[in-house]
Formats: C-alpha cells, sequence, structure tokens
C-alpha cells in the first residue's frame, strides 16, 4: 500500500445528492447461497487460528529493506504464536490498482495486468527469499477479491452510508489525493521551464478536478470511533501514533470520497451498478484482509475458521490513518469485529538520511541477503530495526551484530558447552540424569543462572504480546552473555583438571547449567532465526518434538546431546553467503558508496598503459560493470576488547575476486596489499570519517589491528593473508570460520611486502 496524504483542511467543495445507486447488483456468493453475516463475537480466541498480514505493497516500484522489515515483522509473529501450539495464518500481497500503475503501463506500452504480473512476482521473490511462512498471497486484481470489494460496497450502500456528491479541488495524481488550496503553490519546473501547480508537501503537480463521485459517511461514526480508542489505548502500537490517530478524528475527520470517475480512473474496481465509477483504492486494498479470511463467504458459526478478526495487522506508520481510522470506520458500518491490534512500525534510514533511488542508497534485500546471510539479515533487522523510532541501516552494525551477538555470544557458548575436547556434553547430562537433586550445590553461580534461563521465556513472551521483538531478542541475549561470564568465571577447564569428585560435580554442573541456556535460547530464538537455531538444536541433539515454547525452561529435556556429527558441515555450508554476480556486487558498491563505516573499492582489470594513470580515470569508464573483477571492503567498528579502551577500533578486511579466471594470479594478494597501503597513507581520514558519522563526542579514535574472517576450507584466502603477516587467532568458530588478525599495520608496511607495495602503489585523478 502506498500513503497518501490526508489534508487536515477540506480538499474540495462539496454538495449532496440523494443517493442514486442501483439495487439490481448481486454478489456472486449469495446467488451461491453463501452470505455474510454479523459475527457472534469479535473477542474470540480459543476457536479462531491467530491471523497476522503485512500491507500489500504496491506495485509501482521493486521492494526494498522496508517491504523486507514488514514481511519479517509479521513473519515472526506468526512463527512465535506456532512455537507456542496455537494454529496460525499469515497473508501477505500486492496492491495493484490505481491511477499510478495505469499511467506507468501506459507508458510502457503495456497492458495494466501484464506490468503489475511483473513486479508482483519480484514480491513473491523477496517473500520466498526471506523465508516467509506465508499461507497466502493476495493481489487486488484476483477475481475473489473484486467480489469481496463489491460486495462490501454493497452493504455500505444497502445500510446507508453511502452518498453522491460534486467534488472540485487541487488533484495530485501522483500522491493519489485532493489537497486544500493553502496545500498549493505556483512552482517553476526547471526541465521544462513550465509553471504549473503543486502540492507544497510533496512537490508533485496538481490538477483542478471537478467530478462527481461517491462518499462514504465516515463523520457519522466519529463518536463510535472515539469510543473505542478510549476502551483500547494499545490498540495501536505504539500509543503515540494512537494518540496522533484521535487527535486527528477530533479535529479533522470528514466523509471520505470513496469512488473516481472511470474517465479519470480506469484501472480498478467498478462501483455496483454504476460503471461510470471506479472504487477509491485505498477500500479496495483494505478490504483485501478480509478476502483471504473468507469475506464475504463466511458459513454461519464458522465465522473464525479463517483468522478473522485479523489478531495483527503490520504497517509501515505512513499509512497509519487509513488502518486507524479509514478501516475502522468501514468495518463499524458494517457492524463487523475491527482488528485486535495495529503494529505500525518505523522507517529505515542510511547514515540517518531517507534512502532514496536518486541518492543511491537504497539497499536491494535480494543483494543484502546474499551478502550477509539470510538469518544474519532477519536477526540484525529484528534486534535493531525501529518500531517508535527509524533505524538506520548500516553495514558496521550488520558485522558488529554477526561478531558479537551470533558468533561471540550465542556461537561461543555453544561452543564452550558442547564442542570442547577436553570435556563430553553426554557425560555432564548422565551425571545431572543421576544427581539432578544435586545442581546449583556446586556453585552459587548455577541457582542464578537456572533462574534466569526460566525467566527467558516468560519474558519473552510477555516482550512478544506487547509487539516488541526487539526487547524480546535483547532479553534472551542479555541471558546469554550472562552465561558466558558464568561458564568463565567457573573456568571448566582448570576443573577438568582436577580428579577430585567435588571438581568433576562441579565440572558436570557448568557444562550442564550452560548447555540449558544455550537449548533454552535457541528454541526462543527459531522465529528470528529458523535456520540457524534448527541447525543449532540439531548440533546438540535435541529432538524435534522437543522444540516447542514450553521446552525453554531448565531441566525440560535431558536428551542425550550428541554435539558432532554431519550437522557441523551442515552450519558451515549454511553460514557461507552464496556469491554475487558481477552485476550485482557493482549495484551493491553504488549503492553503499556513502557509508561512513565502510571503504568499498572495485577491482578491475588492468589500464592498458601507465600513461592512462597519469591523465586520470574516468567514472563508469574503467570501473564499469563489464570490467569489474571483484571487490574489496573494509569495515571499521569498535574493538570488542574493552581494555583496550575508548576510541579503539578494528578494521575488517573482506576480498572476492568474482571472475574466476582471475583467481590464483596474485589479483587478490595485489588487493589486500594496496587496501593496507592506501588504509595506512589515510587512516586518520578513515577514522576521523567513521567518528563524524557515528556521532562521537569525544572524536578520539586509534586503529588497533586489523582482522580477517576466512572459512577453515578456504585455504587460498588463508594462505593469502599468511604471507601479507596475519596470523590466525584462536580456533575454528562455531561457523566453521577461522580468525586471522595483524595487531600492527606499521608491521605490514615495514616487511618487504609493504615496503614493495608501497613502492607499487599509486593513486590517481578519478573524475565523474
Amino acid at each position: 500500500m502506498r500513503p497518501v496524504r490526508i489534508s487536515a483542511a477540506s480538499a474540495f467543495r462539496s454538495r449532496c445528492y440523494a443517493p442514486t445507486l442501483r439495487r439490481t447488483w448481486v454478489c456472486p456468493s449469495c446467488t451461491s447461497g453463501q452470505t455474510s453475516r454479523r459475527f457472534a463475537s469479535s473477542n474470540s480466541k480459543g476457536d479462531k487460528p491467530y491471523y497476522v498480514t503485512t500491507p500489500i505493497f504496491y506495485v509501482n516500484a521493486s521492494p526494498h529493506v522496508g517491504h523486507m522489515y514488514s514481511m519479517l515483522l509479521a513473519d515472526v509473529l506468526k512463527r512465535w504464536q506456532k512455537l507456542k501450539g496455537r494454529p496460525a495464518i499469515l497473508c501477505t500481497g500486492t496492491d495493484e490498482h490505481g491511477s499510478k500503475v495505469q499511467q506507468a503501463a501506459a507508458k510502457q506500452g503495456v497492458d495494466p495486468k501484464e506490468f503489475c504480473d511483473s513486479t508482483a512476482e519480484k514480491f513473491r521473490d523477496l517473500a520466498r527469499a526471506i523465508g516467509m511462512d506465508n499461507d497466502h498471497f493476495i493481489r487486488t486484481t484476483d477475481p475473489d477479491h473484486k467480489e469481496a470489494v463489491q460486495h462490501f460496497w454493497h452493504m455500505l450502500n444497502e445500510k446507508g452510508y453511502i452518498y453522491e456528491s460534486k467534488h472540485e479541488g487541487w488533484y495530485c495524481v501522483s500522491d493519489e489525493c485532493f489537497y486544500a488550496a493553502n496545500e498549493v503553490e505556483r512552482t517553476l519546473v526547471p526541465q521544462t521551464g513550465r509553471t504549473v501547480m503543486a502540492s507544497i508537501e510533496t512537490g508533485n503537480e496538481v490538477e483542478w478536478v471537478e467530478e462527481k463521485n461517491y462518499h462514504f459517511r465516515m463523520t457519522a461514526l466519529k463518536d463510535r470511533l472515539l469510543k473505542f480508542y478510549e476502551e483500547n489505548p494499545n490498540w495501536i502500537v505504539p500509543r503515540q501514533r494512537q494518540k496522533e490517530v484521535v487527535s486527528w478524528v477530533e479535529n479533522n475527520l470528514e466523509d471520505l470520497s470513496i469512488s473516481r470517475p472511470v474517465q479519470r480512473l480506469d484501472w480498478g474496481v467498478r462501483v455496483p451498478d454504476d460503471p461510470s465509477q471506479t472504487i477509491y483504492v485505498w477500500v479496495d486494498a483494505l478490504i483485501n484482509y478480509m478476502t483471504k479470511a473468507g469475506f464475504p463467504g463466511w458459513q454461519p458459526g464458522k465465522e473464525h475458521a479463517e483468522g478473522w478478526p485479523a489478531d495483527v495487522h503490520v504497517i509501515g506508520k505512513d499509512i497509519v490513518r487509513f488502518h486507524g481510522i479509514y478501516w475502522p470506520a468501514l468495518l463499524m458500518a458494517l457492524d463487523l469485529p475491527l482488528p485486535k491490534q495495529l503494529l505500525s512500525h518505523a522507517h529505515w534510514t542510511m547514515a540517518k538520511k531517507k534512502m532514496s533511488k536518486s541518492v543511491g542508497n537504497v539497499v536491494n534485500p535480494f543483494f543484502a541477503i546474499d551478502r550477509w546471510g539470510l538469518d544474519t539479515m532477519r536477526y540484525f533487522m529484528m534486534r535493531d530495526g525501529g518500531i517508535e523510532r527509524d533505524a538506520d541501516y548500516e553495514n558496521s552494525l550488520i558485522v558488529a551484530r554477526y561478531h558479537k551477538d551470533l558468533q561471540s555470544t550465542i556461537g561461543n557458548l555453544m561452543n564452550r558447552a558442547a564442542k570442547s575436547k577436553k570435556w563430553k556434553l553426554r557425560d555432564s547430562i548422565a551425571w545431572v540424569g543421576e544427581n539432578s537433586a544435586s545442581v546449583g550445590r556446586n556453585l552459587a553461580a548455577s541457582q542464578r543462572l537456572k533462574a534466569r534461563i526460566n525467566e527467558m521465556a516468560p519474558a519473552m513472551s510477555k516482550r512478544m504480546d506487547e509487539l516488541n521483538p526487539n526487547a524480546a531478542i535483547r532479553g534472551v541475549l542479555d541471558v546469554l552473555v550472562e552465561a558466558n561470564k558464568y561458564i568463565s568465571d567457573a573456568a571448566p577447564w582448570k576443573l577438568v583438571k582436577a580428579k577430585n569428585p567435588k571438581s568433576q560435580a562441579a565440572l558436570h554442573e557448568v557444562i550442564y547449567v550452560t548447555s540449558e541456556a544455550v537449548r533454552s535460547a535457541g528454541i526462543l530464538l527459531q522465529p528470528i532465526m529458523p535456520t540457524k537455531m534448527g541447525q543449532l538444536l540439531d548440533l546438540i541433539g535435541v529432538d524435534a518434538d522437543k522444540r516447542r515454547f514450553q521446552d525453554a525452561a531448565f531441566g525440560t529435556d535431558l536428551t542425550d546431546f550428541d554435539a558432532g556429527g554431519d550437522a557441523r558441515a551442515e552450519i558451515q555450508e549454511a553460514t557461507a553467503s552464496e556469491p554475487l554476480t558481477l552485476e550485482e556486487e557493482y549495484e551493491n558498491q553504488q549503492s553503499w558508496r556513502t557509508s561512513h563505516d565502510k571503504l568499498t573499492f572495485i577491482i578491475c582489470q588492468p589500464l592498458n598503459a601507465t600513461s592512462d594513470a597519469a591523465a586520470g580515470v574516468k567514472a563508469g569508464e574503467v570501473d564499469a560493470s563489464a570490467r569489474m573483477i571483484g571487490d574489496i571492503n573494509f569495515f571499521v567498528y569498535p574493538h570488542d576488547d574493552e581494555e583496550q579502551g575508548e576510541g579503539a577500533y578494528v578494521g575488517e578486511v573482506d576480498v572476492m575476486i568474482a571472475a574466476k579466471e582471475h583467481r590464483g594470479k596474485g589479483v587478490g594478494y595485489a588487493a589486500v596489499t594496496s587496501l593496507l597501503v592506501y588504509v595506512h597513507r589515510h587512516q586518520e581520514r578513515i577514522l576521523k570519517e567513521y567518528v563524524d558519522g557515528e556521532r562521537k563526542k569525544d572524536g578520539k579514535a586509534e586503529l588497533r589491528g586489523l582482522m580477517v574472517k576466512i572459512k577453515e576450507s578456504n585455504t587460498a584466502s588463508i594462505s593469502l593473508f599468511n604471507r601479507v603477516g596475519f596470523t590466525q587467532k584462536g580456533e575454528v568458530n562455531y561457523f566453521g570460520e577461522i580468525e586471522m588478525v595483524l595487531g600492527d599495520l606499521d608491521q605490514f608496511i615495514k616487511s618487504p611486502a609493504g615496503v614493495k607495495a608501497a613502492e607499487e602503489f599509486h593513486e590517481v585523478v578519478y573524475s565523474r
């Protein structure tokens, strides 16, 4: 759905007429004996599945990360209910009618339906790409939806809520709404030299329109709306947006124009018995939620069977008024139950600026998933996405979440409990099976952590009921951080060396309690990261039928965990991102060009001669996608060792040679050494840009080392970084990677490899 401007002032002058709709139209469902009826109850829970929806997405552009976020929120809510044992239904889809679609199709010289088909498929692809567990994908061009819309209109008319009126006002095709006289101004279009009237807010051109169309008597429902808001103060999440809705209804509510002349809008659902009018796209769009819940064919006594009323509509903050005012008013007019809650989320920005194609900072969700991995993106967006306030999409934050939360917290804890060569988890479980009453007697900290583990599930349930997955995830991670501290303080690597019974009992207790934190967290985080958490639970041997919400409590599963086997290889494979095409890498580089936390260099084919470099190079020629070999990135993020102090940063190198014919020919080595020389020469400016971008107050910054993560099986890359001077740090991690570090950049610069790289390094003029 697209946002449409709602004017606080009257956007037109109107004169009322008596209703003129003829009553000859008959709903196809009615002719077959299926009629809609008033619900027996709007508070049913036990006799209906949980029903969650996304907004239906307008097909005027390809999907972006905002669409992905709406989809993920709805998907997580559905999976959470299934985890708790409740049947759940999820509906998503596309909004395909309206003037903009009609005009875009005409511009391309194609039929509007053909135009919609191509874009709708991209949204289907996105749903599949994020692993969305949707039951329905609705399109407003579907025949059953058209029937539902016309039936809804017919019911409104039968109840006397529709009348005809003449309109005069400034109408904007791009914004699909009327504007008041004080909301438009005369402006000059620089490209054409034309002087036009345009919206002050959006800058889009408006035209004076005089027309007859139909209206919905929304003002007749003002008191009912206000009473509903008062009785349901948490209906819109967050509450501040409900306050805005209440204020608008109190001060600005008007009857709603719900049709457009077919001469102006041909692409849409016709008004029953009046083919000269097309139903307003927002009325058309809102009814989609009921279409897939069986409307208008509800059977007596089974009205709730397909989910209505919806438990949650997930929407963006820009369409709150349509869902928070128009939709409940339309439903109230027909005495139909209202959705139980609206979850209105904020937007994603980049570098605190609104994403825009013209600026080049729009993030393609397909590329992001390919680059970072699906569950990493799911975790990042659920952990850092904004409900009340806009969230910034930062590459460094994705990297930080991956390293700090997924690797260092979840992965590290699992490795400590289940992958050590010094003890076996199965032995500790067997010991607990025989000495369950003794758990907590050996270490006082065990009782505290046990209590925290038992608090995780109810605490997460409370947050999820509040529609706050961000806080729900934080609560689980807090317990895992505490569990990591617990095992560090207990030092099982010391206990295992002592052969006395007391130390051995303490060892088993520590390993078991730690593993319970991993198991319970893995169960609870399944809706967030279904693939990774499924693999984690496989890895520690949790049976498929013991992964329910009620199983996420201390001691509920004494299964003999088998920490090993093929699951490890599967996890390693699953964590590797699929390689991008050269075109995708090129678009990624363009999209992220403005990031303050990342340097991206395109690795291109060599210039023909040294003289070319001396004369400078031109953008779009030497770095055109056809000349691209790969890319190399340099991320900056805070040092994870608190002892390094404030202002200590780490640089991470990430190199990719996409073209196979250039691998094994020294291109990667040349790229890495060139990057290190560049960073050494410009590190002060690089760090300043990062600090300024992060709005750090003190501004202190020092690069305290470099690192790279490489899959254990990638021997060629390991050898490359060894040649440069990087050394392995620690063991292979949970994700099958090794970490290689270079403690001092000066160390490389002074080495023979660094001296040679510096001599061969040249910076040339790059003009746009």
